[in-house]
């Protein structure tokens, strides 16, 4: 495995294990609330994902977003491993932000189909075969990512093409 990759590779493991802390607490917090307000479960597909998307997804975003755009140019793992996310335009916030929402997409297609799944199970209907699209697609595309990946040696995903940025090894050590 060449070096950016390996690095890179390994500052997702650890970006992804501070977003699962993240989720965790997010889910015993929920658990607590709710049994402390003695909530019952509603598996409303609609309402699921507007609160997903609130309290885990924009915030995943926002913190790979951020980060990247600071004087960091990268998450806690990127700067752990020494990588930049890097642009030749003046418009860097731009293309890190839609880095970061191209990157993050397949995830709100998955969630999408995990929220009408569990809505159609819970009203003991047979999920509908669209929603085979939404639990399907994003793990497709997310292989083609790391295809991309592994092809570019760790330099540039699908993402990063589109939004025309690439990992470099850091210039600076701040």
């Amino acid at each position: 495995m060449k070096t950016l990759l390996k690095k890179r590779f390994i500052a997702s493991v650890i970006d992804f294990g501070i977003i699962a802390v993240y989720a965790t607490l997010l889910l015993l917090g929920t658990i607590f609330i709710s049994s402390v307000f003695d909530w019952k479960f509603n598996p409303n597909p609609y309402l699921g994902q507007l609160i997903d998307l609130i309290t885990l997804t924009l915030p995943v975003i926002m913190y790979s977003y951020l980060t990247e755009k600071s004087k960091w140019k990268g998450t806690v793992g990127k700067k752990l491993q020494k990588l930049s996310v890097v642009t030749d335009h003046n418009k860097s916030a731009k293309n890190i932000l839609t880095r970061n929402i191209l990157k993050y997409l397949p995830w709100v297609f998955a969630h999408t189909g995990v929220h009408w799944t569990i809505y159609y199970t819970a009203n003991n209907i047979e999920p509908p075969l669209w929603t085979w699209f939404f639990l399907i697609t994003p793990q497709l595309v997310v292989i083609a990512y790391v295809i991309s990946i592994i092809s570019s040696k760790g330099q540039k995903s699908i993402y990063d093409n589109i939004a025309k940025t690439k990992i470099a090894y850091q210039t600076n050590y701040e």
